[in-house]
C-alpha cells in the first residue's frame, strides 16, 4: 500500500508539472511592456521591406537579428539578466558542455549526454537560492524544480515500481519549452550567465534536430558576450566543420578553446593536440584567447604529470572566466542590432553607384548616337536601357529611403521598451555614430581597392591568407585592440606597396584596431 501511495504521489506531481509545461500565459503572466510593435517589424516589415533587394548573406544576417533580438527579450522575461555578461558555451552537440557546467558548479545540475531534440537552451545565473522557470512556446512562465529539468529532458513520466518494472513510459519535453531559467548559489560569478546551447549539427547529422539548425546555433552565439567553444579530445584535433562554423561567429566575440575529456589522452597526445588546434585555428585566421584542456574525472586521473597539466589548464579557464566577471557589462544590443541595417545600407549604395554608372555609359552611348542622326528605331532599344537603368536607381533609393525609415522606427520602439525594463541602448539619433569596430580586414581592404579603382582577382584572398601566415597573431590575446596595429600595417604597406602615409589606410587601420 505504501508503495501505491508512493507512486500515485510520483504520478500526481508529472501530472502536475506537465500541466504547468502546457499552460497558457494568464492575465498576472503579461510582460511589463508591449512588444507587439517591436516584433511587428522584426517579423514582418524588415522581410517584406528588405527581402526583395538584399544581400546575399541577408539571410544569416536576418537570423542574427532575430537571435539578438531573442537575447533581448530573454532579459526582459527574467530580469536577473540584465547587466550580465552572457557567456555561451558552444561546439558540437555531445562535446560536454553540460558537464563542464556541472563541473564548475561543483555537482550535477544540468542532465548531460541528452537527444538534442528534447534539450532547452538553458541560462544560469547567480542567486540565494535554487530557482527554475521555463518560458513555453506559449511565451508562458513555467515555475519549476531543479529536478524538473532532468525530467524534461530525459524522460518526462517514467516511473518504475518497487520490482523495477515501468508503472508509465517516458515522454520528453524538450520542445515545449523555449529557454530555462536556473538561479543557483553554486554559481560563484556575480556579472556573469552562462547560456548552455544545444550545440550545433547539419541536415544530413543523425543528432540533427530544428533546434540544432547551424544558423540558430550561430545565431545564439553571436547575441553572447563571450564563448567557451568545446572540443572533444578524442578528435585530435579541432574538426573542419567546427572551423567552417566558427568563421560564421563574430570575429570580435571572445572565445577560449576547451579540449574536453582530455583524461582519455596521455600527456604527450594532449599536448600535441592542443598545439595542433592553435596553429589551425592560427592559419585560418580565427581569433582566439588561449586552448586549454579539461576533464570533469580529473580526480581519476592515474598519471600525476597528465593530471598536474589538465589542473593547470583548468585553473587557467577558471582565472579567465573570473577575469570576464571582472568586466563591466557594457550592452551591445545596439551595435548587435545596427549590423543588419549597416549592411543592407552599404549594399544598396553599392548597386546604386553601379546602376549609375551604367546609366552614365547608356546615357552617353545614347547622346553619341543620336549626334550620328541614328534612326529612332534603332535607338528604341537603348532609350529601353535608359529607362529600365533610371528606373532600378529610384526603385533602389526607395528601397534605402524605406531602410532609413524602418531604422529609426526599430530603434525608436527598442528605446521606449530599454527604458522600462532597464536596459541601456543609446538614443535612435545615437545609433548612426556607433562606429563598427574589429572589421574584417579583408572587407576593408577590398572597399579601399574598390575606392582608388584597383581590380583584384580572386586569388587576393588567397594571397592575403598565405601572407597573414607568418605573423604571430598578438590579436589571439585579445580581439581587436591597438597591441598589434602597428604590424598589420607595416605588413599591408610592405605587401601591396601602399604609401605608408596614405590617411586612407591608416583610416582602415583604425578600423580594424577599433
Amino acid at each position: 500500500m505504501q508503495c501505491e501511495t508512493e507512486t500515485y504521489e510520483k504520478l500526481l506531481a508529472n501530472f502536475e508539472l506537465l500541466c504547468s509545461i502546457m499552460r497558457q500565459p494568464g492575465k498576472n503572466q503579461e510582460l511589463v511592456v508591449d512588444l507587439t510593435k517591436i516584433e511587428e517589424i522584426i517579423r514582418k516589415k524588415i522581410p517584406d521591406t528588405l527581402g526583395k533587394h538584399a544581400p546575399e548573406d541577408f539571410y544569416t544576417l536576418y537570423t542574427d537579428f532575430k537571435s539578438e533580438y531573442e537575447k533581448f527579450r530573454d532579459f526582459i522575461l527574467y530580469d536577473k539578466l540584465i547587466g550580465k555578461n552572457v557567456i555561451a558555451l558552444g561546439g558540437g552537440f555531445s562535446s560536454g558542455k553540460s558537464s563542464f557546467l556541472n563541473a564548475l558548479m561543483g555537482r550535477k545540475v544540468l542532465p548531460a549526454d541528452i537527444d538534442p531534440s528534447t534539450s532547452v537552451p538553458t541560462y544560469i545565473v547567480s542567486g540565494e537560492k535554487h530557482e527554475v522557470m521555463g518560458i513555453n512556446v506559449f511565451d508562458a512562465q513555467v515555475q519549476m524544480q531543479p529536478r524538473d529539468i532532468r525530467k524534461v529532458a530525459h524522460g518526462f513520466g517514467e516511473l518504475e515500481d518497487e520490482e523495477d518494472h515501468t508503472v508509465s513510459d517516458g515522454v520528453t519535453l524538450g520542445h515545449i519549452l523555449e529557454n530555462i531559467f536556473f538561479s543557483t548559489p553554486l554559481h560563484k560569478y556575480e556579472n556573469i550567465a552562462f547560456l548552455d546551447t544545444l550545440g550545433y549539427s547539419k541536415p544530413d547529422s543523425e543528432k540533427y534536430s530544428a533546434k540544432t539548425d547551424e544558423q540558430i546555433a550561430s545565431g545564439q552565439l553571436n547575441a553572447s558576450n563571450y564563448i567557451l567553444w568545446f572540443v572533444q579530445a578524442d578528435a585530435g584535433t579541432i574538426t573542419e566543420e567546427d572551423i567552417k562554423f566558427i568563421k560564421t561567429i563574430r570575429a570580435d566575440i571572445p572565445k577560449l578553446i576547451i579540449v574536453n575529456k582530455a583524461d582519455k589522452k596521455n600527456l604527450e597526445d594532449l599536448q600535441e593536440i592542443i598545439a595542433k588546434i592553435r596553429l589551425n585555428l592560427e592559419l585560418k585566421g580565427i581569433l582566439f584567447v588561449d586552448v586549454c584542456s579539461f576533464s570533469c574525472k580529473s580526480e581519476q586521473i592515474e598519471d600525476d604529470a597528465l593530471s598536474a597539466y589538465i589542473e593547470a589548464d583548468t585553473a587557467k579557464i577558471r582565472k579567465q572566466i573570473a577575469a570576464w566577471n571582472e568586466e563591466v557589462y557594457e550592452s551591445n544590443f545596439a551595435r548587435n542590432f545596427k549590423e543588419l541595417f549597416v549592411r543592407c545600407r552599404d549594399f544598396y549604395e553599392d548597386e546604386i553607384d553601379e546602376e549609375n554608372q551604367r546609366l552614365r555609359k547608356l546615357n552617353l552611348s545614347l547622346t553619341k548616337l543620336t549626334a550620328e542622326d541614328i534612326d529612332e528605331e534603332v535607338l528604341e532599344p537603348l532609350q529601353q536601357l535608359v529607362r529600365d537603368a533610371q528606373g532600378s536607381v529610384n526603385e533602389l533609393k526607395n528601397v534605402s529611403r524605406q531602410l532609413k525609415e524602418l531604422q529609426d522606427a526599430f530603434f525608436t520602439e527598442i528605446k521606449y521598451i530599454s527604458d522600462i525594463v532597464g536596459i541601456a541602448m543609446p538614443e535612435p539619433s545615437e545609433i548612426d555614430l556607433l562606429q563598427e569596430k574589429n572589421q574584417s580586414p579583408l572587407r576593408l581592404l577590398e572597399a579601399y581597392l574598390k575606392e582608388k579603382g584597383i581590380k583584384a582577382d580572386s586569388s587576393v584572398e588567397s594571397f592575403l591568407e598565405e601572407t597573414f601566415r607568418g605573423i604571430k597573431p598578438v590579436i589571439n590575446k585579445k580581439a581587436g585592440g591597438g597591441e598589434y596595429a602597428s604590424e598589420l600595417a607595416e605588413l599591408i604597406t610592405n605587401s601591396l606597396a601602399i604609401d605608408s602615409e596614405d590617411i586612407r589606410i591608416n583610416d582602415l587601420l583604425r578600423g580594424v584596431t577599433g
